[in-house]
């Protein structure tokens, strides 16, 4: 058997699953689903053809989905408002306020899409 032919019987193959994946974070880290349009901006952020303006189009998208994601998580209370046209609403409303810090150069490309969506 050659050593081409030895080292082919070793590989193992891995399929994706997400819950295994999870099974080796902690209860606090929340893995976001991935889906279509997460692929397609992974794809096109890591392609070589990819211009810098674009890379930096999709780069920005990709930071925002995270950072929609990240507040999807923070925890909500319901409550109730009046409408401009009178009726009542029930919706809901951050429970605390949001605190966000900027880790220099890597936390600051996060910091337009949280301005985007946090006022």
């Amino acid at each position: 058997m050659s050593s081409v032919d030895s080292n082919t019987d070793n590989l193992t193959t891995h399929s994706y699953t997400e819950e295994s994946d999870n099974e080796q974070y902690s209860a606090n880290v929340n893995i976001m689903k991935t889906n279509n349009q997460l692929r397609e901006l992974h794809t096109l952020i890591r392609d070589r053809a990819t211009s810098r303006s674009d890379f930096k189009f999709y780069a920005d998208r990709l930071i925002r989905l995270t950072v929609e994601a990240a507040l999807n998580q923070l925890s909500y209370l319901p409550c109730e408002i009046i409408t401009p046209t009178g009726h009542c609403f029930e919706g809901l409303r951050h429970e605390k306020g949001i605190l966000c810090v900027s880790l220099m150069r890597s936390g600051e490309a996060m910091e337009k899409g949280i301005r985007e969506c946090c006022r």
